[in-house]
């Protein structure tokens, strides 16, 4: 008998988890037993008398059913869904698994025709104005709809109308009707996806179809019984096993140069940046070349090595460094002997102003918080070491304008503060990753590195990229790099990657599809960021138009109470509400001293709760209680339900990050990054999103 594949749809895994713990594992058994020997007379296996003749079930026991395809060419065969008897088998009856001929991949797609179109379609607009009356049925079949949906189609009139149909429509289809109507031309949609319009595809072949990209990312397929057993044993989250095509393309593969990968919240940038870690430590790294993967903040560091341990043996881990750039600096340069302390106290550092502020002239009428923020702005991004580079520096983005006389007259305000430092032994970790960029180039140090990743790229300064520049050669798959604008919450510069010495032309993704949140959470935050200008991290815009989620659920909800007794009244009957799992629930505000007084409001009331702290890793399924986190700490997070709480005037935006701002040009940058703040803390949630305030409600919420 020739070898036997078993494959899953996306849809299979959801449905297990949706069973009892004992119904799942015999679900398992059976798997494996019908993988040794699908011919077993113990299987119970059945013919079934739908509209897909290939559809067949298996008895899991006297209650449960699951549902698979197998074709007739190839020994491969698909587990599609499992349930209750009855329900399996209506799941059936609606449900068609086919090679499109048009596309080539295998769709899953509801075969359920609304019949009473106009009542569930209900254009807005007269019959000439259907949204893809531009587009013939083969162009429609191209973008993967199936012949018997494009009369269903073909009654679409726009966005809303199409998100009615998303349930019904194979994924390939929905989003290319998507991009259509965003304004994306037919061809360019066809490019991106590697399609060519006169390409047909064999329609019995599942064997071929099954190894094509775009099926890879709602079909995976087990070679053999230790990697059904390792798909079976791994937490059962999509991201692990499925990618979507943009995904697997950025992720496996040889890459010529440095890459960049943009994408809203959501959108999966981190997985990515995860799966490519491990193709990377499975194809190009060893033993003495290792893949560095870095980031901005601790946290998140701890996090992403958790889910790689997860989707890496450990045999690729061991090929694998996982650590937050500051910390890799300053364990670098302690091996050179270095003898500066990293200056991480803001109080101190006010104490060093307050001194070198004895330098500014009588004529110069410019607060301190003008010196501090040209210091962060201007002087350490573009590593301005002497007068006369300060002349030159760049100025661009900056409120108050100065002439050459008036930089003459307050460097010594930056030589002073400069001076502060050195008297104490301390630099800031701008000064880290200069001095050891230098060291690198000076001393002509080989790396034991083969490829660098960078997660979260948008929080990285000038410096840190330079600095990541000479930590790998110039080569094939040495940078991967990928972020999002619309989340710098630290302050920094908007970096251009290209003034840091690396070249990302013709290597730009942007990752659109949300995984993450539904679409209402989606537009609910990103209205939020409405009037900020987005970069790309190279000196362009990224627009938020193709964007978007493929699950829909209730909009957001906005509460105002009266006082901070009632908010935690009203969170208490959320979590008591028992809506989502309480580990799948977090609180979240913007000050650690807000949070803690919501910590002790609720504790008051008997809700437990778990303070999720820096540089632990978080685990939301093993908890019978909530969580706590700041905005900050959120970050890279996702839950079921986000409840941001104390939205009120004075926290969001907070007053302390607002205040004392040098120009208006300052202070519009300020207000950007605590829009961004928001914005990340509510796409941490997948399903529900609730923000609450008492008193003076925020600006930001109307």
């Amino acid at each position: 008998m020739s070898l036997v594949r078993i494959g899953f749809s996306d849809d299979f895994f959801p449905a297990v988890t949706k069973l009892p713990a004992s119904i799942q594992a015999k679900v398992n058994n059976l798997v494996m037993k019908f993988q040794r020997n699908p011919k077993s007379s113990g299987l119970n296996y059945e013919n079934l008398n739908v509209r897909d003749k290939n559809m067949r079930s298996l008895r899991v026991d006297q209650a449960y059913r699951v549902i698979l395809t197998a074709p007739e060419e190839g020994n491969v065969y698909l587990f599609l869904w499992v349930d209750h008897h009855d329900k399996a088998y209506q799941w059936a009856e609606r449900h068609t698994c086919r090679v499109n001929p048009d596309t080539g991949t295998v769709q899953l797609y509801s075969t359920v025709q609304k019949v009473a179109a106009p009542e569930v379609i209900k254009p807005e607009s007269h019959a000439a104005n259907l949204a893809f009356d531009a587009l013939r049925d083969r162009q429609l079949r191209k973008l993967g709809v199936p012949e018997e949906q494009i009369s269903l189609v073909r009654a679409v009139s726009n966005e809303r109308d199409l998100d009615r149909l998303v349930g019904d429509l194979p994924g390939e289809a929905y989003e290319g009707l998507f991009y259509f109507i965003a304004g994306e031309p037919y061809e360019s949609i066809l490019l991106e996806r590697e399609v060519k319009e006169e390409e047909q595809f064999d329609p019995d072949d599942f064997v071929t179809a099954l190894e094509r990209i775009q099926t890879q990312s709602k079909f995976v397929v087990a070679e053999n019984e230790s990697e059904l057993q390792r798909i079976f044993n791994a937490p059962l989250d999509k991201w692990r096993v499925f990618l979507h095509p943009s995904q697997r393309r950025l992720a496996t593969g040889i890459k010529n140069g440095p890459v960049r990968v943009l994408g809203g919240a959501g959108t999966g940038k981190t997985v990515v940046a995860m799966h490519r870690a491990k193709w990377l430590a499975k194809n190009v790294a060893n033993d003495t070349k290792k893949v560095l993967f870095t980031t901005f903040t601790k946290n998140l560091a701890v996090d992403i090595r958790k889910n790689l341990e997860s989707i890496c043996s450990p045999d690729l881990m061991g090929r694998i460094e996982v650590v937050n750039l500051d910390r890799w600096v300053q364990s670098f340069l302690r091996k050179q002997n270095y003898d500066y302390d990293v200056l991480y106290d803001n109080k101190v550092s006010q104490g060093y102003w307050g001194q070198a502020m004895g330098e500014k002239p009588a004529d110069i009428d410019l607060p301190e918080q003008f010196f501090q923020e040209e210091w962060f702005h201007v002087i350490q991004p573009q590593g301005v070491q002497t007068l006369e580079q300060y002349k030159k520096a760049s100025r661009i983005g900056r409120g108050t304008r100065l002439n050459r006389g008036q930089r003459v007259k307050i460097w010594p305000v930056f030589e002073e503060y400069r001076s502060q430092l050195q008297r104490n032994r301390q630099k800031e970790v701008d000064d880290l990753y200069r001095d050891a960029a230098q060291f690198l180039q000076t001393q002509q140090l080989e790396m034991p590195y083969c490829s660098v990743i960078v997660d979260e790229a948008q929080d990285m300064g000038s410096q840190a990229f330079k600095l990541i520049r000479t930590i790998v050669p110039e080569s094939k798959n040495d940078l991967f790099i990928v972020g999002d604008g619309r989340q710098r919450i630290y302050g920094r510069n908007k970096v251009v990657l290209s003034k840091c010495g690396i070249n990302i032309r013709g290597r730009s993704r942007k990752l659109k599809i949300n995984y993450r949140t539904t679409d209402e959470i989606r537009k609910w935050a990103t209205a939020l960021m409405e009037d900020v200008s987005v970069d790309d991290l190279d000196g362009g815009l990224d627009e938020s138009r193709l964007y978007k989620s493929l699950v829909h659920g209730d909009y957001p909800v906005y509460k105002q109470v009266n006082d901070a007794l009632s908010q935690a009244d009203l969170i208490q009957q959320i979590v008591e509400k028992g809506e989502f799992p309480r580990g799948n629930i977090c609180v979240v505000a913007r000050t650690h001293a807000e949070l803690g007084r919501i910590e002790n409001l609720l504790i008051d009331r008997g809700v437990a709760t778990r303070l999720i702290k820096p540089s632990v890793a978080t685990d939301n399924d093993q908890q019978d209680c909530i969580n706590l986190a700041t905005v900050h700490r959120v970050k890279g997070l996702e839950f079921d339900q986000v409840i941001l709480a104390s939205a009120n005037d004075g926290l969001i935006p907070l007053s302390y990050a607002l205040d004392g701002k040098a120009d208006q040009v300052s202070l519009r940058q300020a207000e950007n990054e605590e829009r961004s703040l928001v914005y990340v803390a509510l796409t941490r949630a997948r399903k529900s999103a609730i923000v609450i305030s008492y008193g003076k409600k925020s600006v930001f919420f109307g």
